[in-house]
């Protein structure tokens, strides 16, 4: 057991430095072999492809693989109690069960045998690893009270990249005293709550923090709110992507430019936005996943409803892995201006970045026509701000919308303790 677990980050940081098509042929032999598996093992996968009319061997590779429907989070929901979706020979009581954070009101349930959790590990360990973290640093996050009760995993248990845990629902000056006498060499979190703490060492002067790894999860993360982390804290932070579903997916290097792509552990398609079309790259889709490594649950074209671009452009670091270019946000976070037109969350980031004296702020979609815009001032607010921004929301929305923005001091978090920039609470059919 031991043996798999250091072999699995040892073949994992090898796999850095093979060509994008050495990567390639690893990524299709993977694939091949979890389809197969879920077609003879997994009920729900068995008919998925019975009723496609086709075998596992119909797919040879990425581009194949729209012969498949997508999964939805509704049919993982609807399958998983009754195990149609669980390869019935696992035996869960063994297995690593973790919940989605349930944002749209139902949590899921992702089962991971000791195999998977373990190679999953492995693929999150090989990201810090490039980004500078030491075996044993002393680490910071910034997450959810749940993770911080759960077991320890087994490279935790030796005190090897063992992290202290800070609630994300705590404010930062209740944890500050404990980082000033930890002094963490690394520091992550969702990318707000980093911000929060980095504005929290400002103003109480706790400069003796002084992390050499700063690093964001979960939230868009914008330049102004990058800009004001790394002066804070006198680093270039990193952004790091992925979901509960299947675990780490993307991270930026020390170049900084655009994001690596873990394929030897999933296989990442972009599609558009109502159909199932693989988009080019440079073009906007939406993110389907197909985790090459978690046979106790396999997860087929998962749509995980999130947004990015791809892109050919090779890292000037050298590394082999393939590139995602922009994370663009969650396809359930689209809102529609009163006369019909889609409005994807990079408008409202281009379109913000350009007002001054906004440091974050959330667009909230009432109805067809209400729209309400929340934000947090940063040092270039003036008496202005509000009206620019107002006018801003109106020249996108059209002169049909009725817009009201409100200075706030703290930007409002979900149930998960997540930041959402775009929210709509009308029902969306392009999203569904």
């Amino acid at each position: 057991m031991w043996l798999r677990r250091i072999w699995n980050l040892y073949q994992l940081r090898r796999n850095l430095w093979k060509t994008p098509a050495e990567l390639q042929k690893i990524q299709q032999k993977k694939l091949r072999a979890i389809l197969r598996h879920a077609y003879d093992k997994v009920e729900f996968y068995h008919k998925r492809f019975r009723d496609a009319g086709i075998k596992p061997d119909d797919i040879k590779s990425i581009e194949d693989l729209p012969k498949l429907p997508i999964t939805t989070k509704s049919d993982i929901k609807a399958n998983f109690r009754n195990r149609k979706i669980v390869n019935p020979e696992v035996d869960l009581s063994r297995c690593h069960l973790v919940k989605t954070a349930g944002t749209s009101g139902e949590p899921m349930t992702i089962a991971y045998d000791e195999r998977a959790e373990d190679f999953q590990k492995a693929v999150a360990v090989r990201c810090f690893r490039e980004i500078g973290v030491g075996l044993r640093d002393k680490w910071a996050i910034i997450t959810s009270p749940t993770r911080a009760l759960a077991r320890k995993d087994w490279f935790r248990k030796l005190n090897v990249l063992s992290p202290t845990f800070l609630s994300v629902f705590d404010p930062p000056s209740k944890y500050l005293p404990l980082l000033r006498k930890l002094k963490p060499d690394i520091i992550g979190g969702p990318s707000y709550s980093v911000w929060l703490l980095a504005k929290a060492v400002r103003e109480n002067k706790a400069f003796e923090i002084k992390p050499k790894v700063v690093y964001g999860t979960s939230e868009p993360l914008n330049d102004k709110v990058r800009e004001f982390i790394n002066s804070s804290f006198g680093v270039e932070m990193f952004d790091v992507f992925g979901c509960v579903e299947v675990g780490r997916t993307a991270w930026e290097c020390e170049a900084h430019k655009d994001y690596h792509m873990d394929v030897d552990a999933v296989a990442i398609e972009v599609v558009d936005m109502k159909g199932n079309e693989q988009v080019a790259s440079e073009e906007k889709g939406r993110i389907l996943y197909t985790s090459l490594y978690n046979y106790a649950m396999p997860l087929i074209r998962y749509d995980v409803h999130d947004m990015c671009t791809l892109s050919n452009d090779p890292c000037p670091c050298g590394r082999g892995l393939p590139m995602m270019k922009e994370i663009i946000g969650r396809t359930d976070d689209l809102l529609i201006s009163p006369n019909g037109v889609v409005l994807p969350p990079g408008i409202w980031s281009i379109s913000m970045r350009a007002l001054q004296g906004i440091m974050q702020y959330r667009i909230i979609q009432k109805t067809k026509r209400k729209f309400v815009m929340e934000f947090v001032a940063d040092q270039d607010f003036t008496s202005e701000t509000p009206s620019e921004a107002r006018k801003e929301l109106e020249r996108i929305l059209g002169a049909d919308a009725e817009v009201e923005v409100k200075v706030v001091e703290e930007m409002p978090k979900d149930k998960s303790g997540k930041l959402r920039s775009i929210i709509s609470e009308v029902k969306n059919k392009v999203a569904t």
